[in-house]
């Protein structure tokens, strides 16, 4: 009985740690309800920009120019997402950066499409 208490002890330890690895309680940058709002949130933007390259050849240097003809309003700092975008004419960088876990950035490019990333 007493060698039966520690082996017990050993194997739930073990079980655990195994747990922990196969399922981990953390999600990855670009998965979690964050991440889902951001990409709700990124879709009518994303088919503006794309919508804009189609009517002027190239895509717009800033969001500014978006608005008010292809989206109401240019995305803000909203419920802890914060959105960027850069233009290079023919193609463009357009993210969203959330915490938690960790800080995260998803990006989209129209060649790749989302790239996400972040640090626990």
């Amino acid at each position: 009985m007493k060698l039966l208490r520690p082996l017990l002890s050993i194997a739930v330890v073990v079980f655990t740690i195994a747990c922990n690895a196969i399922l981990p309680t953390e999600e990855p940058p670009g998965v979690g309800d964050s991440a889902e709002r951001g990409y709700a949130l990124s879709e009518p933007v994303i088919a503006a920009l794309e919508e804009y390259k189609t009517d002027h050849s190239v895509y717009p240097a800033t969001l500014d120019e978006l608005a008010p003809d292809y989206i109401p309003e240019t995305p803000k700092k909203i419920d802890g997402l914060d959105f960027s975008y850069s233009s290079t004419g023919n193609s463009f960088i357009f993210s969203f950066h959330y915490l938690g876990p960790g800080m995260n950035t998803c990006a989209y490019t129209p060649e790749e499409e989302w790239q996400c990333s972040g640090a626990y």
